[in-house]
């Protein structure tokens, strides 16, 4: 692949369907026989409620909740957000507690999970059965709008005060639990997430703040799940298919039909599932992180290059390529710190893999160049961290830095910052060691 082709500043092989993002999961073959109309761009029409009233009262013909409809919505919601608020429940039992209500009401248990993201946004709107089955997911977002309190900027994610302190955890350790616990069948029933994931994507194109940060936090920590999820899936497709293959290569007498049967069987489920994850992986990388990686909120922009870091990290195989990397080159140039320092953090953690480091060249040679600017940052935890980022490079590499770029850390250990100091005193003591360790070689070579 070209270099300009690889980090080129388009993305001009994506598509998207609009703002309003459709997302759709590729059926899988054992699906086929199942039913399901395509719905139109920008439309994302959601499955029918069973057993809900056609008749309509005065307050819904305008577009509104009745009040009893109102509270109950908030009440089912009200666990889980209370549950994460509070940081005294076992999130793992409301998960537990939360799979079986699903298992009996799906719709219930999927208008709990919407209501939960609305109330993590701090809008007192609720997504009633009678919305979520007649109106569009746009149609209830702007309904969720006009009930939000645009005077104050304040919401969960930002509030200050020990109460919040770990809100942001708790939501993020909800979300990797609950795709945990359904990751052997929940996941794949082309229902719960996919309908999740349609309303998450129409929040993160708000022009709520509140909404598009709670969304974007939410869709990324479930993206990075399933990531972990489909590593797991992959390496298991793979040792049934090793097992089959040995299984099959045995001789007749000692061949098991009915053993090559179940394993062949159970390959092509795990098949179907990396189809399923795959598709799952496609919507939101393309439905929410191709918009919000470069979202006017910097906070917004951190969270996508943060949790970029963990797919590369947990899915090389997919991931670590110039077409995912490039984003965070870019990044490097963003105006805020905070957005600069995660992208380097996100390196270091790449860099000090081995095995990556071949993943890694193009990147290098690309984006060195804005790296080593980096370690003059105005910013002195940038600075830092670029500095011990440059260590790890030429650690790691062999012809990654040259004699001259390593030679512009140098200066830096009589910098007033002190962390500054140390790191390039560090970075100093390691090249000291190895010219000292060549000299050697050198030495008894000759002698």
């Amino acid at each position: 692949m070209d270099e300009s082709e690889a980090y080129s500043s388009e993305d001009e092989d994506i598509s998207l369907t609009g703002s309003d993002f459709e997302f759709q999961l590729t059926t899988s073959k054992r699906k086929l026989n199942s039913t399901q109309e395509a719905a139109s761009p920008k439309r994302v029409r959601h499955p029918s409620v069973s057993g809900s009233s056609q008749s309509q009262t005065p307050e819904e013909s305008q577009g509104l909740r009745p009040r009893s409809a109102q509270a109950d919505g908030r009440a089912t919601a009200c666990h889980l957000y209370e549950a994460v608020r509070s940081g005294r429940s076992a999130l793992l039992t409301v998960i537990d507690d939360w799979l079986e209500e699903y298992r009996r009401d799906r719709e219930a248990g999927i208008l709990e999970l919407i209501n939960f993201v609305v109330q993590c946004s701090g809008c007192k709107g609720v997504v009633t059965r009678e919305m979520f089955s007649r109106l569009q997911n746009a149609d209830i977002i702007s309904q969720l709008t006009t009930e939000f309190n645009e005077d104050s900027v304040s919401y969960p994610l930002v509030s200050v005060g020990s109460q919040w302190r770990r809100f942001s955890e708790g939501v993020c350790e909800f979300v990797s639990l609950l795709v945990r616990g359904c990751r052997n069948s929940l996941l794949y029933d082309d229902f719960l997430f996919s309908s999740f994931i349609a309303l998450l994507t129409g929040l993160a194109d708000s022009q709520v703040r509140a909404f598009r940060h709670t969304s974007t936090l939410i869709t990324m920590r479930l993206m990075s799940s399933i990531v972990s999820v489909a590593g797991e899936v992959n390496a298991q497709a793979l040792m049934t298919r090793r097992r089959c293959e040995l299984e099959k290569n045995k001789s007749v007498e000692h061949r098991a039909i009915d053993r090559i049967e179940e394993l062949e069987d159970s390959y092509r489920e795990l098949r179907e599932h990396q189809e399923d994850l795959r598709s799952l992986m496609n919507g939101i990388f393309k439905g929410v992180f191709i918009h919000r990686y470069r979202d006017r909120v910097p906070e917004i922009r951190a969270v996508c290059m943060e949790e970029m870091g963990v797919w590369l990290r947990e899915n090389p195989a997919s991931f670590l390529n110039d077409e995912h990397l490039k984003y965070v080159g870019w990044m490097l140039h963003d105006k805020q710190a905070a957005v600069r320092l995660q992208c380097v953090l996100t390196l270091q953690k790449l860099y000090v893999e081995k095995d990556f480091i071949s993943r890694l060249e193009l990147f290098t040679s690309r984006f060195k160049e804005r790296i080593l600017c980096m370690i003059l940052d105005k910013d002195s935890d940038v600075a830092v961290e670029t500095v011990k980022l440059l260590l790890l490079i030429k650690q790691q590499t062999e012809e990654g830095l040259s004699e001259e770029e390593c030679a512009a850390v140098y200066p830096l250990v009589f910098a007033t910052h002190r962390g500054l100091a140390c790191a390039a005193g560090r970075f100093l003591y390691h090249m000291y060691v190895q010219l000292h360790r060549d000299i050697i070689i050198v030495t008894s070579t000759q002698t």
